[in-house]
């Protein structure tokens, strides 16, 4: 794992997202989880951790984002989760010798507390409520991974690019109030970022995307994309109104 050039250690733990998957926790324990993490200061561009690093920590985004992705024949790159404060990933293996199969890349300047597995093991052994709330974090990790395969797999790329455009208006999304009451996604998301998010080519996407406009279900401003209207988007991929801590990408 590399950590990061900067030895600052003062920085402050950012805000948790409403998507953020460590809310199956209970005030209590997610104090537990952030006392028991070591924290550690990436810049932009840091890996977390590589393809065939050792799989034996679980992670906790107190600041910035990250993005899990694997690199692909050709120079492609596939994305599989981004993650946001607030959100608990990993692939701890109580076993022993597993790898990482993929790549976790800091997407900006980002505290993350790492939690190795020696001290998971610990707690979920003396800690009832602890190991019952973790078996709900594992239960919602699966069900957002097959809620993106249902999405990918049934519903072709325009049914898998709009729900990307729900899942990423429900991890960084903006409300606005009275007339302004257009929804927006507050990050700027490059159309080859989407592409690599579905599985599908950036020609694709700019082609989807076209249609969506032309049709007035959604726009930009400033290289953010607002949805005008969320419900068109919510029946081409079949949404099922899953909560935010699965629908989210």
């Amino acid at each position: 794992m590399k950590q990061s050039r900067s030895t600052r250690s003062n920085l402050r733990n950012g805000g948790l997202y409403p998507a953020a998957t460590s809310s199956v926790f209970s005030p209590a324990n997610l104090t537990l989880i952030r006392d028991m993490a070591e924290p550690v200061l990436l810049f932009a561009g840091d890996y977390l951790y590589e393809e065939n690093d050792r799989a034996d920590r679980l992670y906790f985004v107190n600041r910035g984002s990250l993005k899990v992705s694997k690199l692909l024949e050709g120079g492609m790159s596939a994305t599989l989760s981004l993650h946001i404060p607030g959100d608990l990933f990993g692939e701890p293996n109580s076993l022993g010798g597993a790898v990482h199969q993929f790549e976790a890349k800091a997407l900006e300047d980002s505290e993350i507390g790492v939690i190795p597995q020696e001290k998971l093991d610990t707690i979920i052994r003396s800690n009832g409520d602890f190991a019952v709330e973790y078996m709900s974090w594992m239960a919602l990790m699966q069900r957002t991974t097959q809620s993106k395969l249902r999405d990918l797999l049934l519903h072709g790329k325009s049914g898998a690019l709009c729900s990307l455009l729900l899942r990423l208006h429900n991890m960084y999304g903006t409300n606005g109030t009275g007339k302004d009451a257009r929804s927006m996604i507050g990050k700027r998301i490059t159309n080859l970022e989407m592409a690599e998010m579905i599985g599908s080519t950036r020609e694709s996407v700019n082609r989807i995307l076209n249609e969506l406009k032309d049709n007035g279900v959604i726009s930009t401003e400033r290289g953010r994309i607002i949805l005008n209207d969320p419900d068109y988007l919510r029946n081409i991929c079949h949404c099922e109104s899953c909560p935010k801590e699965i629908c989210r990408m």
